[in-house]
């Protein structure tokens, strides 16, 4: 038992030096492409697995998301010239990207605001990986955060209150941290430090947040209760059985959505009239290889993730 304990946590820490890649790595020299990055389009599929539409240029695609009202998709691409990771965005539908952010550093995570006017993301163009806030129609980018760990911004809470984040490095800790106060203000942790969490995100009406850690002794996606008013965090529900990353919530918070150890699409009925109750997980379809980042359009009918040119 202690064996497969020490597998399934190695397990875990390997899935979060992928989901960075070299970050902790710095400079400005070239550099081979992070671990996550795929070489293709950003392409949506169907619940089947059908791919319903690719947009955007052919490229080198990594972290991405929708925005919450499902219209536009912000997305790290790397420029096939300079190397330059950088963040872009792009209708949902598709059409034209534009670039959103410039900097000669590197930028990633990019994370919308409920109201999809605003996107926060991290870049290291001070030495270390910070938090930054810009309106996504324009206007000077802000440092709102910066703290001694680099950090993963993965999900804004639905009142615009709260954002969580996962410290870079190993291992790594998801942490809570409101978005506005004093420059000094310290973050929460969502999961006991013990234990290697990450991919944290809200569920729609805030009152969950979901995640991937090894608390349990496996690598699964797990939820906790929050309350917004207080900003206090429930104790663990354990979604999964048989391993789990990088989970999603439907619009309307009735459904879940993550990929299974062996990179299977599947997704569980979710219910929070009384608790939090899941039910049987549904196989949906198999990511395409080397895919570690993806997102689902609210209606849970449609999933984007970059994958290669067929």
């Amino acid at each position: 038992m202690r064996n497969i304990i020490l597998f399934t946590i190695s397990s875990l820490a390997i899935t979060v030096a992928l989901l960075f890649g070299q970050a902790q790595q710095q400079g400005a020299s070239p550099r081979p492409a992070p671990k996550g990055a795929v070489e293709g389009r950003l392409t949506w599929f169907d619940r089947q697995g059908k791919i319903a539409a690719a947009i955007g240029e052919p490229g080198l695609y990594r972290t991405l998301m929708v925005s919450a009202d499902g219209k536009q998709v912000a997305f790290e691409h790397s420029d096939p010239q300079t190397q330059n990771r950088d963040i872009w965005i792009i209708d949902s539908a598709g059409g034209m990207s534009r670039r959103f952010t410039s900097d000669p550093g590197w930028d990633a995570f990019p994370t919308w605001s409920p109201d999809s006017k605003r996107l926060v993301f991290t870049s290291n163009r001070s030495g270390n990986y910070e938090l930054y806030v810009k309106n996504v129609n324009g206007g000077d980018e802000e440092l709102f955060y910066k703290s001694s760990d680099g950090k993963g911004p993965t999900s804004w809470s639905p009142d615009g209150r709260f954002l969580v984040y996962y410290s870079l490095g190993q291992p790594t800790h998801v942490k809570l941290l409101a978005f506005n106060g004093p420059a000094d203000r310290q973050p929460t942790p969502v999961v006991d430090p013990q234990f290697t969490s990450i991919t944290a995100r809200f569920s729609p009406d805030g009152r969950w947040i979901a995640y991937t850690s090894n608390e349990s002794g496996a690598s699964e996606v797990s939820v906790r209760s929050f309350d917004p008013a207080s900003g206090s965090i429930g104790k663990p529900v354990v979604i999964t059985k048989d391993g789990g990353r990088a989970p999603l919530w439907r619009g309307d918070g009735k459904e879940m959505f993550y990929i299974t150890q062996d990179g299977t699409a599947t997704a569980i009925d979710i219910d929070t009239r009384t608790g939090f109750k899941a039910g049987t997980p549904k196989a949906l379809f198999n990511v395409p290889a080397a895919v570690l980042f993806w997102d689902a359009a609210p209606a849970g009918t449609r999933f984007l993730m970059p994958a290669a040119s067929r």
